[in-house]
């Protein structure tokens, strides 16, 4: 199969607060650095993208794709996929099993209602999948999640392919701790060339509001122009599960 290397974006702007920025409406700093994902930030990411004909999966809650439904809907053409992240981005271990299962529907609606198509793919906010709304997405039909951490390769969960992530290969630990993008640059090309080592698949996690920042998306470019120089495959999240389903 050889390496491959899928780009994943979480778009959760407002959603991105606690409670899903219920309350927030009026923190006009906290709401307008969250805004400033989808209208500069994403732009940004989304021209670095483009230079390299590299297709990204874009994971969005529910609400973030009603806020801003003209944004979310472009991200759905060709080569770009959108995918489930929540509906209010609240943690699923937060809930009790009736809204995790509420979340995961009215999400879907959601998506259906700005971008013309139900997600096939999901990803927990914060990461914090449970089995409640593991077993929610299975009955649904979903094809994958993206939540776990159990190996460095694609695996199967209950029927559901896995598209495994980590802290390390994420850029909101990496920013609350450091402002020096060398860092994630530096994490990001080790792993890429473990991927190509090990000959597997590998997946970066970034955020529009965080990595669309001017001085910082040229990690972007450095990560994508490796990954072509080193003959990797960049994929959506929805070829890999494919393929994987299909092995």
């Amino acid at each position: 199969m050889g390496a491959q290397l899928s780009v994943t974006v979480d778009v959760d702007g407002a959603a991105g607060l606690p409670r899903g920025g219920a309350g927030y409406e009026h923190r006009l700093s906290c709401w307008s650095e969250r805004t400033y994902g989808i209208t500069a930030g994403l732009p940004r990411i989304l021209g670095v993208l483009e230079a390299f004909a590299a297709p990204a999966t874009f994971y969005v809650p529910g609400v973030t794709a009603e806020r801003h439904p003209d944004e979310i809907a472009a991200l759905a053409d060709a080569p770009h996929e959108v995918a489930h992240h929540g509906h209010t981005h609240r943690f699923p271990n937060t809930l009790p099993a009736d809204e995790q299962r509420s979340e995961l529907i009215e999400g879907s609606a959601a998506l259906v209602s700005v971008v013309g198509m139900a997600p096939r793919g999901y990803r927990a906010p914060g990461w914090e999948l449970t089995r409640v709304t593991l077993d929610a997405l299975r009955a649904a039909g979903f094809a994958w999640d993206s939540s776990l951490m159990g190996d460095d390769r694609p695996y199967t969960v209950d029927g559901l392919v896995e598209l495994p992530v980590h802290w390390a290969l994420d850029d909101a630990p990496h920013f609350a701790h450091t402002t020096d993008p060398a860092g994630l640059l530096a994490v990001w090309l080790a792993e890429l060339a473990a991927a190509v080592d090990e000959d597997r698949h590998l997946t970066v996690t970034l955020h529009p509001e965080i990595l669309g920042r001017a001085h910082r998306v040229d990690v972007l470019r450095r990560l994508l122009d490796a990954a072509v120089t080193a003959g990797v495959e960049l994929v959506t999240h929805s070829a890999v599960a494919a393929a994987v389903a299909t092995a």
